[in-house]
């Protein structure tokens, strides 16, 4: 009996003691480098979605499709974009997917410790992401794309009128958010300063609304009101230092085209548009942006037309040595590039068209001015007096044509925008190229492959309702 009794014992001690060991084990086997939401840090999520958004829309959009669409550049290699044989672009909407889930989780412990700071951050990075594969795209997931990673999920497409409601709202929302205060870290764009998000988040509001101009009446909002409102607050950029933009670093994290191999920067030329435009308005900023050719012999700025064949382009003017390559600031200097997603300049030409139109008060010239002189300080040219008095630059005559052309020079690598707004007002003139695949520009981008494979259903509803998924197809917002 004795020895049964033990064996019970024994057995009783070891099971004892492997439930215990199991709850220890439970209790401590959480991966510290995968926390849930609820025990993230917010200041290492802002400067995450700040840099990874910032830079894509930089090193990748800007640089190599929205001054090329534009036609603020050409180039005289790999010719493809010029030439409108556009991707899909699905590593850009993988991230921005990606950053939107980030800035959800952001707002989520935000609003759960009240801290009124991430909130407007969180909304006005949401927004802007938002509106950035919109007006890339037309209709996209939103409203059930954003709920995290779930097996086999299949969002919908939501309407791009219902898209720009909510970008509208998040951004009106991100500006009474930021009323409620709040310490930041992590905020490499503001440093914490809560107000600066609140400037950023009207005058992005700003450049929606007139993007939208044209569909006030179908969305029953009064645009023209709300710019008013906007610009009565003062609660928008009020000069440079407002600017929405994350510095390169000259260490780890430099300006990527200043490391990068030299022939892709080369490839990238003064357009024979801007050379244009340059040359007509006796413009400083041509010796900013571009750089004389190489050829010894040659004392002179050439640029490449867009839209030529790799032949073409590579031999244009007697070759690379006779064409302009970009200014010093894009590879010598590893910190005058900014990750940059709106500046002041906008604003002002945003607000002369406004006034130009009659949607709200005051003189277009002042606000003309101002914007021609912001981008000129920017570029580090401290006085656009004389340049502002040349006849060709005056808001004398045309001026919705001469705001818009300014407008676009300012837009020099900030992501699509010249693009974007390019498909609103038609300025600068722009045409194809002789090798071009369309004979207008490209009015969107195809959705990724991804989707006709993995969310085919939403994807075959969205064609239906949008149109062909073809870069000549006019979303809503351009119809």
């Amino acid at each position: 009996m004795k020895i049964f009794n033990y064996r019970i014992l024994l057995l009783l001690s070891v099971l004892l003691v492997f439930q215990s060991c199991t709850k220890d084990f439970d209790e401590i086997n959480d991966n510290p480098n995968y926390p849930t939401v609820d025990e993230a840090n917010p200041a290492l999520i802002l400067p995450k979605i700040l840099f990874e958004t910032g830079n894509e829309m930089t090193a990748d959009i800007a640089w190599g499709t929205g001054n090329i669409l534009a036609q603020l550049v050409a180039t005289n290699n790999f010719t493809g974009t010029d030439r409108y044989l556009l991707g899909t672009y699905e590593g850009t909407w993988n991230l921005f997917y990606r950053n939107m889930r980030d800035a959800n989780n952001l707002l989520s412990l935000a609003e759960a410790s009240g801290n009124g700071g991430y909130q407007a951050a969180a909304l006005t990075m949401r927004a802007w992401m938002l509106a950035n594969l919109t007006e890339m795209y037309g209709d996209i997931p939103y409203s059930e794309a954003l709920k995290g990673k779930e097996d086999e999920f299949q969002p919908k497409y939501d309407k791009q009128a219902d898209i720009y409601t909510a970008i509208l709202k998040d951004l009106e929302d991100a500006v009474s958010a930021a009323n409620k205060g709040g310490s930041m870290n992590g905020d490499i764009m503001y440093n914490g300063n809560i107000d600066q998000w609140a400037k950023l988040a009207n005058s992005l509001r700003m450049r929606y609304l007139m993007r939208l101009e044209n569909k006030w009446g179908e969305l029953g909002i009064d645009g023209a009101a709300q710019m008013q409102a906007i610009v009565s607050s003062g609660v928008h950029f009020l000069s440079n230092d407002d600017n929405g933009a994350v510095p390169y670093l000259e260490g780890t994290n430099r300006w990527p085209l200043n490391t990068s191999r030299v022939g892709s920067f080369d490839e990238k030329r003064m357009s024979q548009r801007i050379e244009t435009v340059l040359k007509d308005l006796n413009d400083p900023r041509m010796n900013i942006l571009f750089r004389e050719v190489d050829n010894p012999s040659s004392n002179e700025f050439v640029g490449v037309p867009n839209g030529l064949s790799e032949d073409e382009a590579s031999n244009f003017n007697g070759g690379a040595n006779n064409q302009s390559r970009l200014g010093t600031r894009f590879r010598e200097e590893p910190a005058a590039v900014e990750m940059m997603m709106m500046h002041y300049s906008e604003l002002m030409f945003i607000v002369a068209e406004a006034v130009e139109k009659g949607y709200i008060s005051g003189t277009t010239a002042d606000f003309y001015n101002a914007g021609v002189e912001a981008n000129m300080n920017y570029l580090g040219i401290d006085d656009a007096s004389g340049y502002l008095a040349n006849p060709d630059v005056a808001l004398i005559t045309e001026p919705l044509k001469r705001i818009g052309v300014q407008k676009w020079l300012s837009l020099f690598m900030v992501g699509n925008e010249a693009w974007f707004d390019y498909r609103r007002t038609g300025q600068p003139a722009l045409t194809p190229g002789s090798s071009a695949s369309l004979t207008e520009l490209p009015s969107r981008i195809q959705y990724p492959g991804s989707e006709q494979v993995l969310n085919e259903s939403n994807y075959n509803a969205a064609v239906a309702s949008q149109g062909v998924d073809e870069i000549t197809t006019k979303m809503w917002l351009l119809q």
